[in-house]
């Protein structure tokens, strides 16, 4: 809830639940990304991210059909990019390139293909598109160019929403897919969502994973640069801080939970942001990953402004703890893994789903 406190309810009582008064609606876990395999992905500027089986570009309008929207038509005004393949499943240096173009408003679109075992991308326009083959116009000269040997698309001419990123709440589907939009109301069947995208989306509940209101408001900390970083294992040997990742380099896991984002680092890590007083809270998942082998023994810390906010003590063997600190007015904030009783063995540390909220 907004007030900070949890409730656990029946669909059957949803609808007393006042809408303005939730933070978060957990009715399952999403699927994790690294386990997306099959479909497409649609991006679009307002912040969807919607998987589908079934893609077709027709009068300009791109037909989608996805648990949560179910057969839609999305204006190719509103869609940024197009991915054939898993994202996570591209060399970072491919994604990044894609997630660039998408990010620069280019006047053509771009496709990008694998040529000579790379990922290379082509400047032109689109002609036609399904979910077999995509036509493209480059170089004065248009070809076919079947999905298989496809990365991703990003479109021309995508414009942002009108409605500010502020006011959006997201839904989460099961699939791993998200709707953004304004949260109109919900009831034990449906919830009602103003999308900038698609307009009027009654989503059904059974589709639903995560019900999150602050994620228009919020910031991954993964996101974020570090300010400064120090990191020093007990003997000397160091381990560098992982993004959205487990220090290992693995996914963050606790317990089982994959968790698609946040920050793994090993004791003892201190990573500080400079903040300048912009956000109010600061939430997530704290707890040792699972790839520490049980030998964990962790003490968290988060400072503001040199003030400690936060401290808890963490074992393998404990559960992973919700954390909510109030960050009003701090101007540097620090996340400190340090040493527990047992030295620095197994102490994979995860700040998972971390997140600043304005």
């Amino acid at each position: 809830m907004r007030d900070g406190s949890e409730q656990t309810i029946e669909p059957a009582g949803l609808p007393a639940i006042p809408v303005a008064q939730v933070e978060e609606l957990r009715l399952a876990e999403p699927m994790a990304a690294d386990r997306w395999r099959l479909g497409f992905l649609v991006c679009t500027t307002a912040g969807d991210e919607l998987r589908t089986e079934q893609l077709r570009l027709h009068e300009e309008k791109l037909q989608v059909d996805t648990p949560l929207t179910g057969p839609a038509q999305l204006p190719l005004g509103a869609v940024s990019a197009v991915w054939f393949v898993p994202p996570a499943t591209l060399p970072e240096s491919a994604r990044r390139d894609v997630e660039a173009a998408a990010a620069s408003r280019a006047r053509q679109d771009t496709l990008f293909i694998r040529k000579a075992g790379e990922w290379v991308r082509l400047e032109g326009v689109v002609k036609s598109l399904d979910d077999r083959r995509v036509m493209f116009s480059w170089q004065e000269t248009e070809r076919e160019v079947p999905l298989a040997l496809t990365a991703a698309l990003v479109l021309a001419g995508a414009q942002p929403p009108v409605v500010a990123r502020e006011e959006l709440a997201a839904v989460i589907g099961r699939d791993g897919s998200r709707l953004a939009g304004a949260l109109r109301g919900w009831s034990a069947e449906s919830a009602v969502v103003a999308s900038p995208s698609l307009g009027e989306v009654n989503v059904p509940m059974w589709s639903v994973a995560v019900v999150d209101a602050l994620w228009g408001r919020s910031v991954w900390v993964s996101a974020l640069e570090p300010a400064a970083v120090k990191e020093t294992g007990w003997l000397g040997a160091s381990f560098p801080w992982r993004r959205d990742a487990s220090v290992s380099g693995k996914p963050l896991t606790m317990r089982g939970r994959v968790f698609g984002r946040g920050i793994g680092v090993h004791a003892r890590s201190s990573l500080a942001y400079a903040l300048d007083g912009k956000f109010s809270l600061m939430s997530g998942v704290i707890g040792l990953d699972d790839v520490g082998g049980g030998l964990g023994d962790v003490e968290f810390v988060v400072r503001g402004d040199g003030k400690e906010l936060l401290r808890a003590a963490m074992k393998s063997s404990d559960a992973p703890r919700p954390l909510r600190v109030d960050v009003r007015g701090v101007a540097r904030l620090e996340l400190l893994a340090d040493f527990g009783r047992n030295e620095d063995t197994g102490d994979h540390a995860d700040w998972a789903e971390l997140r600043l909220v304005r």
